[in-house]
C-alpha cells in the first residue's frame, strides 16, 4: 500500500498578480460602466418624472396631518416672507429711520450732504427690510439656496476595481484553497 499522492500547495498571489489581474479587467470594467451608468441616470430621471410630484404631494399630506400647527406655520411664515421680500418699508420704520438720523447729523440734516447721507441710508434701510424678509423666506423653506439640483447618481464601478480589492480577493481565495489543501492533509 502506498502513500496517497499529495497535491501541491497553491501559490500564494503575488502583488504583481493582482496588479496584472486588475490591469486585465479594467477595460471590461470601464465599458460596462460606460454601457450601464447612461442606463441607470435615465431610469432616475424616469422615475423622477413619473413619481415626484406624487411623492411630494404625499409627504406634504403626510406632514399636514402629522403636524397641521407646524404646516400651517410654515404656510404664514412663506407668505409673510412672500409679501415682506417685495414690499418698502413701512412708513413707521421709514420715519423712525429718519428721525434718528436727522437727529445724529443735527444741522447739516438739511445740507447736500446730509441729504446725500441720508438718502443712501433710507435705501440701505429698505434693503435690510426685505432681506429681514427674504431670510425669513429661506428658514421658513429650511434650506438654502432655494432649488439644489443634483445629477442622478449612477454605480462607480472603478471607484471599488482597485489594485487593493484585486488583491484582497485573490487573498481570500488563496486562503480557501489553503483550508482545502489543509484538509487533504490530515
Amino acid at each position: 500500500m502506498g502513500s496517497p499522492d499529495v497535491p501541491a500547495a497553491p501559490a500564494q498571489p503575488s502583488t504583481a498578480d493582482a496588479i496584472n489581474a486588475w490591469i486585465e479587467g479594467m477595460p471590461k470594467v470601464y465599458q460596462t460602466q460606460l454601457q450601464y451608468a447612461p442606463l441607470q441616470a435615465e431610469q432616475q430621471a424616469t422615475l423622477a418624472e413619473t413619481y415626484a410630484g406624487r411623492l411630494g404631494s404625499a409627504y406634504k399630506t403626510a406632514q399636514e396631518s402629522m403636524y397641521p400647527e407646524t404646516s400651517a406655520l410654515q404656510e404664514k411664515l412663506a407668505k409673510q416672507a412672500s409679501e415682506g421680500m417685495d414690499s418698502e418699508m413701512p412708513s413707521w420704520a421709514k420715519d423712525m429711520y429718519l428721525n434718528n438720523t436727522r437727529a445724529n447729523i443735527g444741522t447739516n440734516a438739511g445740507s447736500g450732504i446730509g441729504a446725500d447721507y441720508t438718502s443712501r441710508g433710507l435705501v440701505e434701510q429698505n434693503k435690510g427690510w426685505q432681506d429681514y424678509y427674504r431670510n425669513l423666506g429661506l428658514a421658513t423653506a429650511g434650506r438654502q439656496p432655494l432649488s439644489n439640483p443634483t445629477s442622478p447618481q449612477t454605480t462607480d464601478y472603478m471607484s471599488s476595481f482597485t489594485p487593493q480589492s484585486t488583491m484582497n480577493f485573490a487573498q481570500q481565495g488563496y486562503g480557501t484553497a489553503g483550508n482545502i489543501y489543509g484538509s487533504q492533509l490530515q
